[in-house]
């Protein structure tokens, strides 16, 4: 099979987004920016999201892909056709199509543009998409269901999983909807993705919050010896 320079660049782009972790110049911002949505839009699996953003005329082989799960968006100005366009400047915003996978697990994903100019590739400043199923689900469960450290330092993540009318398992452990907190962050500290952290020899309590009911984790710290 034979591969073009495009696809080598539209490969490159989702390399990059994957692992970039700093915000981009605002150099860069400049080149390429969001229009709409303006901030984090909520959105429901299997939703189609209009995105626009204006990206200046230096600004060729444009691309706009969304963390994985997410994929490629796709063009729709002017009825183009694909997944790639060119700056058109301020006055003529590129507009995008982005379907979100029914299959995705609710939380917050990232879609940047990427595009290729002159002096080499710009990035745009990140738009959040928060993810979140409509209904909310039958019964919820919660993994562990008691945490025992032995040595400071540990970690464990908690998983919160959702069975929905239709029987099906979700994992809601990213979900804006799921919040946790630690009843003693001196001995146990617990991040907002559900990761625990032994800090200090003693017992505490991670709570767990979601839209139906809270629950409450026993963490015990104890140095073996």
């Amino acid at each position: 099979m034979k591969i073009n320079k495009l696809d080598c660049f539209v490969a490159a782009a989702v390399l990059l987004i994957t692992g970039l972790t700093a915000d981009p110049s605002s150099a860069q911002q400049n080149l390429v920016r969001f229009i709409s949505p303006a901030s984090t839009l909520t959105v429901r699996p299997g939703q189609t999201v209009a995105i626009t953003l204006s990206a200046d005329t230096a600004v060729q082989k444009l691309v706009l892909t969304g963390q994985q799960p997410l994929g490629m968006a796709r063009l729709v100005s002017d009825g183009a056709a694909g997944i790639v366009a060119h700056g058109q400047g301020e006055e003529h915003p590129l507009q995008f199509l982005l379907t979100i996978p029914t299959a995705i697990q609710p939380g917050s994903y990232h879609v940047t543009a990427v595009g290729k100019t002159s002096t080499g590739i710009v990035v745009s400043k990140a738009l959040d998409l928060d993810v979140e199923r409509p209904d909310d689900p039958a019964r919820i469960t919660i993994e562990p269901s008691i945490i025992e450290f032995t040595h400071i330092g540990d970690q464990i993540p908690v998983r919160v999983l959702g069975v929905f009318a239709n029987t099906s398992h979700v994992d809601l452990t990213h979900s804006s909807k799921t919040m946790f907190a630690s009843s003693d962050p001196r001995v146990a500290s617990i991040t907002s993705n559900g990761m625990v952290t032994a800090l200090a020899e003693g017992r505490a309590s991670i709570v767990v919050r979601t839209p139906s009911a809270d629950y409450s984790i026993p963490v015990q710290v104890q140095e073996a010896r």
